[in-house]
């Protein structure tokens, strides 16, 4: 029984933890650029994803909602709203 929570662990928390290391700076990049985008077209977030082309908004769904990612966003997000406060 232990081995087998162990191999579970090791084979869903080391790449969910790995993604998440490499993922963070990605994701506050990425946050960094849409919120500077949005100061400089004065905009507001609804206006700003109304006129974004459907190849960007792909990609944006993709790096928002993709579940793998999940922890990265919530991390980076934080760190962004406690840098820029």
């Amino acid at each position: 029984m232990d081995s087998i929570f162990w191999f579970l662990i090791i084979l869903f928390g080391l790449p969910l933890l790995i993604t998440t290391g490499i993922m963070t700076p990605i994701q506050y990049r990425y946050i960094k650029s849409m919120e500077d985008s949005k100061k400089r077209r004065k905009q507001t977030q609804s206006e700003m994803y109304e006129e974004m082309p459907v190849q960007e908004e792909v990609l944006h769904l993709n790096l928002q909602s993709n579940p793998l990612f999940l922890p990265a966003n919530i991390i980076a997000g934080i760190i962004y709203k406690i840098r820029h406060r």
